[in-house]
């Protein structure tokens, strides 16, 4: 027999629609000595840490199997054996619940192209995200509206290869809710916009050796994440929408930073090293914040610099010099 439990997931990649499926099968059979009729295929995973990932692939089916039979595929990915993930699993693992059993209750997926590099979510159902582990070329993840305030997001087992991912509009309270984001060591862009972000996470961030865009607008940090200022390679920072009120000395050792925009918070002054102690600074805005136009006092650095990019309060003009 095959349930009917089945869901779907529309994403998109380069602009084009595809659809991702999820199903359970059943498979039964009469007596242990009657053969499946399915090979999987044995790939072992290295993945960041030391950690070691099964994946289960159809690689191909008996004609006249009992596999082929119920509805299996060849290419489908398992996810889950009589409701057991196969993450993690060794082929003993997945051929022991198999010959165990009369019946085995397999969900997979089926996806129409396995080497999607860039993806898009939106979608309300949790779980419709435990396939993202099988999309080993995976290099953008898009996820919005989403809420992962109590469960938090699973990235545990993604591609360490991921160099751009956006979470908005997910209700995070705080970047550990992302699991697994710390081993995400070729991420070179990460955006965290409209979540409810109090604090930065110092040991997650610092993991990030290679992010050199990273931006957490509408969120709800009171305090400039100094965590920042210790990575290297960042060079746009967007903090836009919070409530900051100082930026603190460390500021200064942000030496690749090129681009800071802090609109829409409540610093009430502009340290004049900002603009003066940053080498590569080219733009910084700092619209509606509580400002005066003459409390920054950067008319000194806006002749000291070239090709500066500087925008303060509402009415303040921007001023850009060659």
């Amino acid at each position: 027999m095959i349930s009917g439990d089945s869901g779907k997931l529309v994403y998109f990649e380069s602009h084009l629609k595809y659809q991702i499926t999820t199903s359970q099968i059943t498979l039964t059979r009469k007596n242990k000595k009657t053969n499946w009729g399915v090979n999987v295929s044995n790939i072992i995973a290295k993945l960041y840490d030391g950690l070691e990932l099964y994946l289960a692939t159809v690689q191909s089916l008996d004609e006249k199997g009992i596999a082929k039979k119920m509805g299996l595929k060849e290419r489908d990915q398992i996810l889950e054996v009589n409701g057991k993930s196969v993450r993690g699993w060794q082929s003993e693992d997945l051929l022991a619940e198999f010959s165990g059993n009369l019946s085995v209750t397999v969900t997979v997926i089926s996806i129409e192209d396995r080497t999607i590099t860039d993806l898009f979510l939106m979608t309300n159902r949790e779980n419709d995200l435990n396939f993202l582990w099988a999309l080993r070329q995976l290099v953008k993840l898009s996820i919005c509206n989403i809420d992962f305030s109590g469960t938090g997001l699973d990235l545990s087992a993604i591609t360490t290869t991921l160099h751009e991912l956006i979470v908005t509009n997910c209700s995070l309270k705080c970047v550990t809710q992302i699991l697994g984001v710390g081993r995400l060591v070729s991420l070179k862009r990460l955006i965290l916009t409209h979540n409810n972000l109090e604090h930065v996470d110092e040991k997650t961030m610092l993991k990030l050796k290679e992010l050199t865009d990273l931006q957490l607008g509408y969120n709800n940090l009171k305090s400039f994440p100094t965590v920042v200022t210790r990575m290297e390679k960042l060079e746009e920072l967007s903090l836009i929408h919070n409530q900051i009120s100082v930026l603190p000395d460390e500021v200064v050792q942000m030496r690749s930073l090129e681009k800071l925009h802090l609109d829409n918070n409540v610093l009430t002054e502009l340290p004049e090293y900002v603009t003066l102690q940053l080498p590569q600074l080219r733009a910084l805005t700092l619209e509606n914040n509580k400002i005066a136009p003459s409390a920054g006092q950067v008319g000194g650095s806006r002749k000291t610099r070239s090709k500066f990019y500087y925008k303060i309060g509402v009415t303040d003009a921007s001023i850009a010099q060659t």
